[in-house]
């Protein structure tokens, strides 16, 4: 291991070095707009108004000899500015002169210093200099987070410029070296309105550490920052992991578009438990892993066609938010699987009387469907499944989604849920392996049931050191890829894959209920 780490580091000084001799070539300059924000050109400096540009060219370097960066940048810059007004005369010859020049005086300085002369608005000299040789710089001062943000942010803004080949060897090089792959970031809601979800969370990460060390890789450690509910404040937790060099993010739990555009600028994977699909489209680095209502509809609907044999659907749902999702969801569903949607009935869900609703079903269908969804929490289901059999409603098989997943309904609605299809993400007590092992250590240690949340934290902590200790995995680039690829995990939320835009697609639990109890159905 040691010899192998001298080896990356060896080949990474060599890229270094041959990056220094080429960076003297003179390169043309491209046409780069100014910030907005940034400070204008110092007033009171010093530049010679009536000097030629050869002898601006002499005075800055002189100045630059001495160790007056600023002001010998400030002078080479006016010089550049001469050098494009009308009538100038051997502009090229001196354009190339300065920018040469420039180039060795930034290889001397330090990155901070160059970033504070870049940061000046309207610079005649072009911009792409100063985050080049600002990124370069980071790297020799080993702060490899601000050299990968500068340097990614150098590619994507020039992906033409004739650097680009020397900025993604140098990106090669950092992945190299900064990966670590026995090290994960997390970044979870520890404290806030949302603490108990973090809480949740690490209970099934600390599992994961265990599973996995029993399975060979050990040595592993996790690096937690508190978001603080806020997803501001993930994104400076992405900052913060980053200086601590982990190969990954598990988290944040709630979007945070900060965190994700930061981490994609930096290059590392994040996988965050979201239900929310738009996640991934952040960028290539950006997964998600967690049960959505596509999923859910997805999973019900390949069983009620291809194992039920059903054909005719239905939908009741409550007109919010929630119910209008899943509606949406499930009418897609149908389409795809070219099954016939009778009818969609929406009902105020602030009500407890859904009579209106039942009866405008009934008389717009005449009972003609075979399923009906119902997306709801289980407060309200306990109001309509009576409701449903008192109108004479019944016959068909009731869909639900892993809302109805709790103990109140089989409390409630003892005589009303036959027939009843649910889908959720976790199952405790099924005989999936994996889960059954999870399930029993969880209980053993906290002395009570884990749910869907704690099973998928550990299945992300798990995926992302199994991902990353694959033989061929030596940078976060290879990392998101070998994601997007073929890898399959079998775990305690069942099977989960990703496709090439970070989306999770899972093979999720069908529940039905017999003698009143919650049981598994197998496929």
């Amino acid at each position: 291991m040691i010899y192998a780490k001298h080896i990356k580091f060896v080949i990474f000084v060599c890229i270094l070095i041959t990056l220094t001799f080429f960076t003297g070539c003179s390169k043309h300059p491209i046409s780069v707009p100014s910030t907005p924000k940034s400070p204008q050109i110092p007033e009171q400096t010093t530049v010679p108004k009536q000097a030629t540009v050869p002898e601006l060219i002499n005075q800055a370097g002189i100045l630059g000899e001495k160790g007056a960066v600023q002001d010998a940048l400030l002078i080479y810059n006016h010089a550049f500015d001469l050098t494009q007004r009308p009538g100038a005369g051997h502009d090229v010859v001196f354009k190339t002169i300065i920018l040469d020049d420039v180039e060795r005086l930034l290889s001397k300085t330090d990155a901070e210093e160059i970033q504070k002369f870049s940061g000046i608005k309207n610079l005649s000299i072009p911009r792409y200099l100063f985050d080049y040789w600002a990124g370069y710089k980071f790297v020799q001062q080993e702060d490899y987070a601000n050299a990968a943000h500068l340097l990614n942010a150098f590619l994507e803004t020039y992906p033409d410029h004739p650097k680009a080949e020397q900025v993604k060897a140098l990106l090669a090089g950092l992945e190299t070296i900064t990966f670590n792959k026995k090290k994960i970031g997390v970044i979870l809601p520890m404290s806030g309105k949302y603490k108990l979800y973090g809480q949740k969370a690490m209970k099934g990460i600390e599992i994961a550490l265990t599973r996995l060390s029993e399975s060979g890789i050990k040595d592993l450690s996790i690096v937690i920052k508190d978001s603080m509910s806020d997803p501001a404040q993930a994104a400076m937790c992405v900052d913060q992991l980053v200086k601590d060099n982990v190969f990954s993010i598990l988290g944040p739990i709630f979007v945070s578009t900060q965190a994700a555009e930061k981490a994609q600028s930096l290059g590392i994977p994040m996988m965050a438990l979201t239900t929310q699909t738009q996640f991934p489209q952040y960028g290539d680095y950006i997964f998600s892993n967690f049960i959505t209502p596509e999923m859910q509809v997805q999973a019900l609907g390949s069983y009620v066609f291809h194992e039920l044999g059903l054909s005719r659907l239905a939908v009741l749902y409550p007109d919010n938010k929630y119910g209008n999702r899943y509606m949406q969801a499930f009418r897609w569903m149908v389409d795809q699987f070219e099954g016939q949607l009778i009818a969609t009935q929406v009902y105020d869900g602030s009500q407890t009387d859904f009579a209106v609703a039942i009866k405008s079903l009934i008389k717009n269908t005449d009972l003609n469907f075979q399923a009906l969804f119902i997306p709801d929490s289980v407060s309200r289901i306990n109001l309509i499944l009576p409701q449903l059999v008192y109108h004479d409603a019944q016959g068909f098989t009731l869909l639900g989604t892993n809302l109805w997943h709790r103990e109140g309904l089989l409390k409630e609605t003892r005589n009303y849920n036959r027939n009843a299809i649910i889908c959720d993400g976790y199952f405790s007590g099924s005989a999936n392996p994996e889960t059954a092992w999870f399930d029993k250590v969880f209980q053993a240690l906290y002395q009570e049931r884990p749910g869907f949340l704690e099973a998928i934290a550990y299945d992300t902590a798990q995926i992302l050191f199994r991902a990353a200790n694959a033989e061929d995995v030596n940078s976060g680039r290879q990392l998101k890829e070998i994601l997007q690829g073929q890898f399959i995990f079998d775990g305690a939320t069942g099977r989960t894959r990703f496709d090439e835009s970070g989306t999770p697609h899972k093979a999720l639990f069908l529940i039905t209920i017999k003698d009143n109890r919650f049981m598994e159905i197998n496929r």
